[in-house]
């Protein structure tokens, strides 16, 4: 949900409950101060009656409505005090109970009592109670409307230097930078935000260029003292006055140079995929490249007496740099080659959303969340730099797609799935 929707319900939440409840009180106010004036009219016309009782002559009776309702009776007990009462009476002309108002009051005159009832229709108040209540719902349904729509102007218009900030933001690119400095604006908030950004793109990119021209020299300057050392090993491994026990440790020593420049290639293509130094991309059908490195590795595959099996349903393509797909799938044979067991089998499928490649051999004695951690190594595996499936992983996550590791029947399998 976007900021400014949720702000908006915040505030409708926190608004409408308060509304109702001052309506609520709005209402029985509004219905006691009603009822008082009827109260009073009904006091009123029962001093009439009084006055109209000390005129008699003699005791009587007398009706004051048409409907006798509201009148004055000789009364049996003496009693005194007044109380108001609401009833309904069911009315025959408009065949429906109609509410009333009633005082019934006591009043002794000439050593006789009379029982004074004045009664009065109260529809109309209620008509009026009805009148103002559905007036009150549209009312809170207009303020809620409006306020909703004046809120989301406003909050559109406080918020659009944040967004245009989010915009620059999601076109921002770290290679291309040229001092990016964000806009000021009138909103203090907004531009601490903006002043906090431009210097930590400038950090970023700073670093970035740092991280760049030593990954470059790096590359360099490591590959070329490690070619001099394998070349002059290998004319001193041609000298013939070498013991053998001498060729043995210069062995060790050119097997050891092999793996710490393997380890230079490795790490120098992790950094350079983290700094996005692959630019270029194409569609990238991976069964095209399966099949082509299955060829490269034939000769690992017959060594191990490996059988391969699989099954292109239909053709996998991905957004790639055509460099790194080639890495991608080369990690993951040689993986599945190095860590097979002999006469093993290696399965690769795809179809249109996913593509996996299995290989027999035996159960990790790793976690299976440490499997894609750098030099974190399986006990089979002790040939391995321990950063093949870590370069997989960080191509895989560079391009936004997912892989999965299972392990089931004999068989550990790896699964790329579209976004």
């Amino acid at each position: 949900m976007r900021l400014i929707n949720k702000t908006i319900l915040y505030y409708l939440l926190i608004s409408f409950p308060l509304l109702i409840i001052a309506g609520f009180f709005s209402y029985f106010l509004i219905k006691g101060e009603l009822q008082d004036g009827v109260d009073e009219s009904l006091a009123k016309e029962r001093l009439n009656a009084i006055h109209l009782i000390n005129s008699f002559s003699r005791p009587q009776s007398v009706n004051a409505s048409f409907d006798s309702l509201s009148g004055i009776k000789l009364a049996k007990n003496e009693k005194a005090g007044e109380v108001f009462s609401d009833t309904s009476i069911y009315d025959t002309a408009e065949q429906e109970f109609v509410p009333y108002r009633v005082l019934k009051s006591y009043y002794r005159s000439n050593s006789n009592n009379y029982l004074i009832t004045i009664a009065k229709a109260s529809f109309e108040q209620e008509e009026l109670m009805e009148g103002l209540l559905s007036a009150f719902v549209l009312i809170i349904a207009f303020l809620v409307a409006a306020f909703f729509i004046v809120n989301w102007l406003i909050s559109k218009a406080l918020w659009k230097p944040f967004h245009k900030t989010l915009s620059e933001l999601g076109t921002y690119d770290i290679r291309k930078h040229d001092y990016h400095k964000f806009e000021s604006v009138n909103t203090a908030e907004f531009n601490e935000l903006n002043i906090a950004l431009s210097k930590m793109t400038e950090k970023i990119h700073s670093d970035f260029l740092q991280q760049k021209e030593f990954t470059e020299n790096a590359s360099h300057e490591m590959q070329t003292p490690l070619a001099i050392a394998k070349a002059n090993l290998s004319l001193l491994m041609q000298s013939s006055n070498l013991k053998e026990e001498e060729m043995d440790q210069l062995q060790t020593i050119e097997n050891t140079l092999k793996k710490l420049s393997a380890l230079n290639k490795s790490l120098i293509l992790l950094t350079k995929i983290e700094n996005n130094q692959f630019h270029k991309k194409a569609a990238i059908d991976l069964k095209e490249i399966t099949v082509k490195a299955l060829e490269n590795y034939s000769d690992l595959i017959q060594a191990k007496n490996l059988k391969i099996e699989t099954g292109f349903s239909a053709g996998f393509t991905i957004e790639m740099n055509p460099v790194l797909a080639d890495v991608l799938i080369s990690n993951l044979l040689q993986n599945a080659i190095r860590h097979n067991k002999a006469g093993g089998v290696i399965q690769v499928s795809s179809a249109p959303n996913t593509f996996s490649i299995s290989n027999s051999g035996e159960p990790l004695t790793i976690h299976e969340e440490e499997l894609f951690v750098r030099f974190k190594k399986n006990d089979a595996s002790k040939d391995s730099l321990g950063l093949g499936l870590s370069i997989v992983k960080t191509i895989i996550s560079h391009y936004n797609h997912t892989i999965a590791y299972s392990y089931t029947d004999g068989k550990h399998t790896f699964t790329i799935t579209h976004p």
